[in-house]
């Protein structure tokens, strides 16, 4: 994560503050600014969305309100990302089957920007509350991908790391009877791994856990209620048996009671699964 560089928050027509609440949450604990960027296609609409904007803003701690002219809103947010720690925005995550997308702006941000973006859900009303931050993983170089930005965002913000995996008992016996091994050994060893590896460089020692059960999204929210943020990679893959994201990654963010944190990994990451 950036530092020192402030949080960008993108504000449609509908003035939701969520994202806004949120950011200031983040930045009083990270001790960065907040600027509140809104985009119009129209340049006559300009002077009446930022006048609009200041008076739902009202007192609130933001540095910088903008609103710019541009045909595609993601993109403008993408621009504007290069000189933002992360971002923080809004989204409907609905689950109307339609490729696992976030939302479609949302959705666009995302693939298009390095840096973190934090996604509020249509559960996650505030008031933000992190003591854990909690970070999926699955065996795979595209959902660890998060890790090293998921760490420094949990010491910003002075959280503990929860490395977690997600195995079902079907799998389980599936892989003792074809290897002859205890598959719950084995991932327990995974995510010991990857929360030994990290401790020493972070300033609260990494926890890890093996969680259990059919629905991976479910049980990742189960376990990181009531106080933990989710951060995970948008895409990543479990073997042969599941697609770790994508509708994972955005019954999460539509489920998750806190802001969840999200990466893509580059395409050169995605490609080797």
């Amino acid at each position: 994560m950036a530092e020192r560089l402030p949080i960008l928050v993108p504000v449609g027509e509908g003035f939701d503050m969520r994202g806004v609440h949120c950011a200031i949450q983040l930045a009083e604990l990270i001790g960065v600014g907040v600027r509140v960027l809104s985009v119009t296609r129209h340049a006559d609409f300009v002077m009446a969305r930022e006048e609009a904007l200041q008076r739902a803003l009202d007192d609130l701690a933001v540095d910088e309100v903008r609103v710019f002219v541009h045909e595609d809103a993601s993109a403008a947010i993408a621009d504007s990302s290069a000189s933002a720690s992360l971002i923080c925005m809004t989204t409907a995550a609905t689950l109307v089957p339609h490729g696992g997308h976030f939302g479609s702006i949302a959705e666009q941000v995302v693939r298009a920007v390095e840096s973190p973006v934090i996604l509020i859900g249509p559960k996650a009303a505030g008031p933000f509350q992190a003591r854990r931050v909690v970070i999926p993983v699955d065996g795979s170089d595209a959902a660890e991908y998060v890790v090293p930005e998921a760490a420094a965002f949990a010491d910003a913000i002075g959280a503990e790391i929860w490395f977690v995996t997600v195995e079902d008992r079907a799998q389980e016996s599936m892989v003792a009877a074809v290897a002859g091994s205890d598959a719950g050994a084995i991932e327990s060893g995974y995510v010991m791994h990857l929360a030994r590896r990290l401790d020493g460089t972070v300033n609260r020692t990494p926890q890890f856990e093996v969680l259990h059960g059919k629905d991976v999204a479910e049980a990742i929210l189960a376990f990181a209620e009531p106080d933990a943020v989710i951060a995970m990679s948008t895409h990543g893959r479990t073997g042969l048996r599941r697609i770790f994201a994508g509708s994972v990654a955005t019954h999460v963010v539509a489920g998750s009671p806190q802001p969840t944190l999200v990466m893509r990994p580059p395409d050169s990451i995605l490609a080797t699964g």
